[in-house]
Formats: C-alpha cells, sequence, structure tokens
C-alpha cells in the first residue's frame, strides 16, 4: 500500500494503482465497440492537437507541480504487423508549464516552463476505440526550483511514459497518462544531482483527418 507524504502525495501504491488502471483499460478496450469498422483512428498525415493537465510528484524529493501541457503531433508511419505491431508512430512537441506547488522546508520554487522536443509515441491498434500508446523523448525547461542541487536555471529533460486514448468521435478523445521523467543540466554546472518525477495526466485531443 502507498503512504501519504509529509505533504499530502500519495507515494508508492499510487503508481502501481495507476499502472493497474492504464492495464484495465487497454483490456477492456479489446471489447469496446469498433471506432470506424475495422479501420484505424490514426492513419499516416493524421495531426493531433491535445491539452493535458494533471500532477506530477518527486520520485525521492519532496516537491509537487500541476503540470499543464499542449501536445501537437502528427503521424509518421502506421506500423506493419511483420515490422511493428499493429498501430501508427507519431511524433511531436510540448510546451508546458508547471506552477510547483510545494516543496519541502529549506528549498523554494515556483515555476517549470519548458519544451519537450521531440516526443515520440506508438499507438497501438486494438481495433476499437481505445488505443494504448507508449512514448518517449527529449526537451529543455527553465525552473526556478531551489535547493534540489540542480545547478542553474536552465535544465535538459528525457522522459517515457505509457496511456491511452479513447476515441468519442473519429477525430475526438480523452487522454490518460503516467509518465516517469528525469531533469538535469547535463554536466553544466558542477551541482547536477538532478530530479525525478512520476508525472499523471488527463486531457482531451482533436485528430485532424489526414489529407
Amino acid at each position: 500500500m502507498g503512504r501519504l507524504g509529509r505533504y499530502g502525495t500519495l507515494r508508492g501504491g499510487g503508481t502501481v494503482r495507476a499502472a493497474c488502471a492504464l492495464l484495465v483499460l487497454a483490456v477492456a478496450g479489446t471489447f469496446a465497440p469498433p471506432a470506424h469498422g475495422e479501420d484505424f483512428p490514426l492513419p499516416r498525415g493524421t495531426a493531433q492537437i491535445g491539452l493535458r493537465s494533471g500532477f506530477a510528484t518527486g520520485v525521492t524529493k519532496s516537491v509537487t507541480m500541476a503540470p499543464v501541457s499542449l501536445r501537437l503531433g502528427y503521424v509518421l508511419y502506421q506500423g506493419k504487423p511483420w515490422l511493428f505491431p499493429r498501430g501508427a508512430l507519431e511524433v511531436a512537441t510540448e510546451p508546458f508549464v508547471s506552477p510547483i506547488t510545494s516543496v519541502r522546508p529549506g528549498t523554494s520554487g515556483s515555476i517549470e516552463i519548458g519544451l519537450g522536443l521531440p516526443m515520440f509515441a506508438y499507438h497501438f491498434n486494438l481495433g476499437n476505440r481505445l488505443v494504448p500508446y507508449i512514448e518517449g523523448g527529449v526537451g529543455l525547461l527553465y525552473t526556478d526550483l531551489r535547493g534540489f542541487h540542480l545547478g542553474g536555471h536552465f535544465q535538459f529533460l528525457s522522459q517515457g511514459g505509457m496511456g491511452v486514448n479513447y476515441f468519442l468521435t473519429d477525430n475526438t478523445a480523452l487522454n490518460l497518462g503516467w509518465r516517469f521523467r528525469h531533469i538535469s543540466n547535463a554536466g553544466i554546472d558542477g551541482d547536477n544531482v538532478g530530479l525525478n518525477t512520476y508525472t499523471f495526466q488527463a486531457g482531451v485531443s482533436y485528430f485532424l483527418p489526414a489529407r
């Protein structure tokens, strides 16, 4: 079971429950009605515009954030069964802002502003409205978070995770996802311990049909 940290942050078991919830959704999706017959809702050339928000918590350090991001994506390729599982490869960029909502005593910070670029996601074709995905990417950010041995304000980020899109219509989908993220200054500054966070997010996306 997870325990409640000093700032009310659910630790340990919260991550397990989130992963289990995504797995349950993926299994349930096999029984959902088809999106449009046997057609996959993400053909090559589809563009995504999405808005996501949620909360992030430090893995080993007491800090919480409330990230808000804009997702801009483009489907590059549809996987062939002999090469990849049925699905689609998307490349995306994510400008984001994360108000820092709490930190441990002796530290300070109010904001993160950054850009995920590039982000890659592989969406799996289950033949219905539920489309699970895995994703990963890199980026950079500015933060005024102090007291966590991050060095300067400028940081690099790497992240990976998983999630699901549930298509309400042919073009509109709800999103639920989880990510692990690492930030550090890549040795630019000698004080470079870095910071790891878990991010839980939800949102909505509109997919512009391929032309």
